[in-house]
C-alpha cells in the first residue's frame, strides 16, 4: 500500500513537554491524496487532519483517553491541545503532504554560453 512511502516526521510540543516533564513528541505522517480531498470539505478539518496525520496512534491511546475522560480520539485532541496547537499540527501534516510549502521551483535552462565554453575546453584537452 502507498502508506509506506508517505513522508513522516516527529514534532515536539514544548508546552506539553514542560507540563509532563518529558518530551511530548507527535509522530506525524502525510495523508494520501484521496484523504486530503475528504478532509478539505470537513467542518472540523484541522482536527480531522490532526487525527488523519497521527502515525503512532497517540490519540487512540486508551490510558490517555481515560485520563482525560475523552470518549473519542477527537475529544482527546481537544482535551490535550490548544486551538493554535491543533492548527499547528494540522499545518505540519499538510506540509508533510506537500501543501503549504514550495514543491515546485522555477527552472531555467543553464546559460548556453558557459556550458558550450566548458565543453570546448574539455574537447581541446
Amino acid at each position: 500500500d502507498g502508506q509506506k512511502q508517505l513522508p513522516r516526521g516527529s514534532y515536539e510540543l514544548p508546552r506539553l513537554s514542560e507540563l509532563y516533564g518529558e518530551p511530548f513528541v507527535l509522530q506525524l505522517k502525510a495523508v494520501p491524496y484521496g484523504r486530503a480531498l475528504e478532509l478539505k470539505d470537513m467542518a472540523d478539518m484541522e482536527l480531522q487532519t490532526v487525527l488523519a496525520g497521527d502515525d503512532s496512534g497517540v490519540w487512540k491511546n486508551p490510558e490517555l483517553m481515560e485520563r482525560f475522560e475523552a470518549a473519542t480520539p477527537a475529544e482527546l485532541v481537544r482535551a490535550l491541545l490548544l486551538p493554535g496547537e491543533i492548527r499547528a499540527v494540522a499545518v505540519a501534516v499538510e506540509q508533510l503532504s506537500g501543501y503549504r510549502k514550495a514543491v515546485l521551483l522555477p527552472w531555467a535552462p543553464p546559460e548556453r554560453g558557459v556550458q558550450a565554453a566548458v565543453a570546448e575546453e574539455v574537447a581541446k584537452n
